[in-house]
C-alpha cells in the first residue's frame, strides 16, 4: 500500500513539473495584435506615401535591407493602414529579414505602445 501511495505521489509531482513547463514555455500575452501584412522600411514608406498600397507589391527585400532603409525603421502595411514600429522592434525586423528564407510578406504579433508596435514574433505569412 505505501509503494502505491508513493508512486501515485511520483507521478504526480512529475506530472505537475511538466504541465509547469508548458506554461512557462507558452507566455500569454494580453492585448495582443495578429498582424498579417507587408514588411516596409519607414524611408521608402514616406517616399511613396500616396501610393504606399501599390509600392508594397513591388518593393524588394534588397531594398527594405539597404543601409539608409534599415536606420530609417520599418513598419507594416495592412488593410490600407500603416504600423510602424518602435526602435527595438525595428532591430527585430532587421535581423528577421537578413535571414535567407525571410520575406516581406509577414505575420505580426506585437503590442501597441502608444502609437507603435512592440513586437512580440514575426513570420513569413502562410500561403
Amino acid at each position: 500500500m505505501k509503494k502505491a501511495v508513493l508512486l501515485a505521489m511520483a507521478f504526480c509531482f512529475i506530472s505537475s513539473l511538466a504541465f509547469a513547463q508548458i506554461a512557462i514555455s507558452t507566455p500569454v500575452v494580453e492585448n495582443a495584435l495578429t498582424i498579417k501584412g507587408d514588411i516596409i522600411d519607414n524611408m521608402c514608406a514616406t517616399a511613396h506615401k500616396d501610393d504606399l498600397a501599390d509600392f508594397v507589391k513591388t518593393h524588394t527585400k534588397e531594398c527594405a535591407l539597404a543601409p539608409a532603409c534599415v536606420d530609417s525603421g520599418y513598419s507594416i502595411f495592412s488593410d490600407g493602414k500603416l504600423y510602424k514600429f518602435d526602435k527595438d522592434s525595428s532591430a527585430k525586423v532587421a535581423e528577421f529579414l537578413k535571414k535567407e528564407d525571410s520575406k516581406l510578406k509577414v505575420t505580426v504579433t506585437a503590442k501597441m505602445a502608444g502609437e507603435e508596435l512592440s513586437l512580440i514574433s514575426i513570420e513569413n505569412q502562410k500561403e
